[in-house]
């Protein structure tokens, strides 16, 4: 049997548009990644990254190379193909390898969005969103947990461990939680849900 294509993420903090003078057009997209910032000029280019985003409205698509080149196409990219695999080689793109620690020691995440807490007909998942707004996703509270502390570490591996550890110290039931691989494979499971909705982005791990 075939190994499933790896699941694509963009990489990067979309930083906003940059316009040279009142009334002109974009000049360029910028991103963050670490200590970088990234200029895409190209109107192609920087569709392949947001293609990249899988919709929120697709959540059981498998968003792999072949997934984001065809999004791309319909965005009128004309190239998509050669454009994807210059973003994989350049770090704009990432696929994510099947060793959770691997990945998860290369990069961390950032939270876009906040915590708005859980409700009393549904105690086991937390809303995310902004303020005075229904929340855009409901997350399990493990899932929630790595996310709203992701950035706190350097790398998404130390954050699992963590969290990890902290079920452990709180003795919860399920002993799987007491793993960080376990952790981390729990998120990384959410994590193009959570960058398609932006309310998460992936940065390379802190050095």
């Amino acid at each position: 049997m075939r190994n499933p294509a790896p699941l694509i993420l963009p990489v990067g903090r979309y930083t906003g548009t940059f316009h040279p003078a009142v009334g002109a057009p974009v000049k360029y997209h910028s991103l963050s990644i670490g200590r970088v910032s990234v200029t895409i000029e190209d109107p192609q280019v920087f569709a392949v990254w947001t293609a990249a985003h899988r919709p929120v409205d697709r959540p059981d698509a498998t968003w792999d190379r072949a997934a984001v080149i065809e999004a791309a196409g319909q965005l009128g990219v004309a190239d998509p193909a050669r454009i994807v695999a210059e973003f994989l080689a350049d770090g704009l793109l990432v696929e994510m390898t099947p060793d959770v620690a691997d990945f998860a020691r290369a990069y961390r995440v950032h939270p876009l969005m906040v915590s708005l807490g859980n409700t009393p007909d549904d105690p086991l998942r937390y809303g995310i969103g902004v303020f005075g707004a229904a929340p855009v996703l409901r997350l399990p509270a493990l899932t929630h947990d790595v996310w709203q502390w992701s950035s706190v570490g350097a790398s998404l591996w130390d954050v699992g461990q963590v969290v990890a550890d902290a079920g452990a110290q709180a003795e919860v039931t399920d002993t799987r939680e007491h793993d960080p691989r376990h952790v981390l494979r729990e998120f990384l499971a959410a994590l193009p849900l959570l960058v398609g909705a932006n309310a998460a982005c992936l940065d390379e791990a802190r050095r």
